[in-house]
């Protein structure tokens, strides 16, 4: 029997056709059905086809803000077999081009607002084709070799596309996900769909970890999240079902059909699919990516949420804005949402304890990438006893393991992940490292991967590796292995710290400062130091209205780290420099800290 085809252009008009007029898309008062992106999707597929002479696996640029059009320009691109690419809206001319060179680019998707960042370099980019310009701006006449997202879906075919070429398959690369890391140029990690095929190994441990917290869970997590309870709703608010999530056999075998279920939604036949989303019209999972498409923890959640047949909500200011997140999730009867660590966690937890809203469809929040301290979730649970807080572990190049906190858990202790059947840890020597032998090596991750690089093979092989006759992807993370299968993360690997040749992990040290009273972000980073090589710098960000102590930092890191960990500047600034994602901008940060550094030299 052949493989069935489940290419995302396929799946989702699969779905659409399951689910028309269900919500697909939502940014403010604009809605979308799937039906209604499905074809406007078409019209600007044939836009392009129109417009422009393409070849089957062109590369789409997209340097867009979260909005329906951002997700509507990958999916286009997807149905015409052509590969899309995301583009961080904060580049600079020269950043621009080198994505668009890397890439090669033959269309670039770009918000009005961004032309003044494209046009210096317009007449360098030859490759580039054709040109399509979101927004009311681009109402105006354009020149040749562009045209406007709105003409777009005026005047072109909402028919599939007609391709010249093949259509889109399961071989195809589905798109290009670039990534900044902490150094050098950005690189395109290749994805197909792996993606959402194998998504499975991420959220199967992660459901049974929420099943093995049920019984001790409140009612109001088993409440129907549109306001009205329904026979199931009801049912898990009896005592019967009290009675039967107590019992292990039970939950193990709700674990077996969670994940069998997820699986089929994402990898099983488009007609098993179709039905298991016309089965979840009645059980909505509204999502809410408050995080940028652009980089991996929006877009790579926002694809698996359609891969699912629910809708995905973006906020309508350029930016973060807690307040709009809260009374989002008032209107949108959000379930789930979407940030990225403490620069989106501790703004949402402070506006909670400003004001009061209505969370009561709120059922999980999700973050993957970087700190998010358990001062923050325990806070954020304490305003929201109903809530299931879930940190990943992974990167762009691998997804690796999620974990669940429940208000029930007592004391939150930072995030400790366990090894799952597709991780592995290996020393120097490819050796895996024993369960509490206190080795440290390398996290690897196998399955949940992508292809490599785009067009590098040297990191590529660096990167992605066959141990055993396994493909591994080692994007850097250290750490250790317990006794007990869980982990003890180091750091990544390009952040650490070499000082009078001991290492230190920044992440180590940050978690002992976050712990402090009063602390709300903060930052580790080496700076030179004529005799150990590096010594350690913190900058430290503290509440508003609250002024703590870096004597008190001091003491405690003294206390609870070895001497060459501590660190031998502390400075207090108003906010930590971090990118849009939440990740630290380190560049940034050091040029800070230098700065200190020399006024401090220069009054003494």
């Amino acid at each position: 029997m052949p493989e069935q085809n489940l290419h995302m252009a396929v799946k989702f008009t699969a779905t659409a056709k399951a689910i028309p007029d269900h919500p697909c898309l939502i940014q403010g008062q604009q809605r979308l059905s799937w039906r209604q992106v499905d074809e406007r999707t078409n019209r600007i597929a044939n836009a392009l086809l129109d417009a422009a002479t393409l070849q089957r696996g062109d590369r789409v640029a997209v340097m867009e803000r979260n909005s329906p059009a951002y997700v509507e320009s990958y999916l286009a691109a997807m149905k015409l077999a052509l590969v899309p690419c995301n583009v961080n809206y904060k580049y600079r001319s020269e950043e621009l081009q080198y994505l668009l060179e890397d890439s090669g680019a033959a269309v670039l998707v770009i918000n009005a607002e961004f032309l003044p960042v494209f046009e210096p370099i317009a007449a360098q980019c030859p490759h580039l084709k054709l040109v399509v310009v979101i927004g009311p701006e681009a109402q105006a006449a354009l020149p040749a070799g562009r045209m406007a997202y709105a003409a777009c879906l005026a005047h072109h075919s909402a028919a599939p596309p007609n391709l010249a070429w093949a259509a889109p398959n399961n071989d195809d690369l589905l798109f290009l996900l670039y990534t900044g890391g902490t150094t050098g140029f950005p690189k395109g990690v290749m994805w197909d769909t792996t993606v959402y095929r194998e998504m499975h190994r991420l959220l199967g441990p992660m459901v049974r970890g929420i099943i093995e917290r049920l019984p001790r869970a409140p009612a109001s997590m088993f409440r129907s999240r549109t306001g009205h309870e329904n026979a199931i709703s009801r049912f898990m608010q009896s005592p019967v079902f009290r009675w039967l999530i107590a019992r292990q056999p039970v939950r193990e075998a709700l674990g077996r059909y969670a994940e069998r279920s997820f699986r089929e939604r994402a990898s099983g036949p488009l007609d098993v699919a179709a039905k298991k989303a016309r089965l979840m019209r009645r059980f909505p999972n509204p999502t809410l990516v408050a995080c940028p498409l652009m980089h991996g923890t929006g877009w790579l959640t926002t694809l698996n949420t359609l891969t699912g047949g629910d809708a995905v909500i973006f906020l309508e200011g350029a930016k973060f804005d807690a307040a709009e997140v809260w009374r989002t999730v008032e209107r949108e009867k959000v379930c789930t949402l979407i940030i990225v660590g403490d620069a989106f966690a501790v703004p949402l937890l402070e506006e909670l304890e400003r004001h009061s809203y209505d969370t009561s469809s709120m059922l999980m929040m999700n973050s993957s990438g970087v700190v998010w301290s358990p001062k923050v979730k325990q806070g954020l649970l304490k305003k929201i006893p109903q809530l299931i807080i879930v940190d990943s572990l992974g990167a762009s190049e691998g997804l690796g393991r999620s974990e669940p906190i429940t208000a029930q858990e007592g004391e939150i202790k930072p995030m400790r992940f366990r090894l799952s059947s597709h991780m592995k840890v290996f020393d120097e020597q490819d050796r895996e490292v024993v369960p509490g032998s206190g080795v440290s090596g390398q996290l690897a991750i196998s399955g949940l991967i992508p292809r490599g690089y785009w067009r590098d093979e040297a990191k590529t092989a660096k990167t992605f590796r066959t141990i055993k006759g396994v493909r591994y992807s080692m994007f850097g993370d250290v750490c250790t292995v317990e006794a007990d299968g869980a982990l003890t993360l180091l750091g990544r690997g390009s952040g650490v710290i070499n000082t009078g040749g001991e290492k230190v992990f920044p992440e180590e040290v940050e978690n002992v400062i976050h712990d402090q009273p009063g602390v709300s972000d903060c930052v580790v980073v080496g700076v030179s130091d004529p005799r150990y090589g590096q010594v350690i710098a913190a900058l430290v960000a503290f509440h508003p209205g609250q002024s703590g102590s870096l004597d008190d930092i001091a003491h405690q890191c003294a206390a609870r780290l070895a001497n060459y960990k501590k660190p031998r500047h502390l400075f207090v600034v108003d906010k930590i420099p971090r990118k849009d994602n939440g990740k630290m901008e380190y560049p940034l940060a050091r040029e800070i800290v230098a700065q200190r550094i020399q006024q401090l030299s220069a009054s003494e």
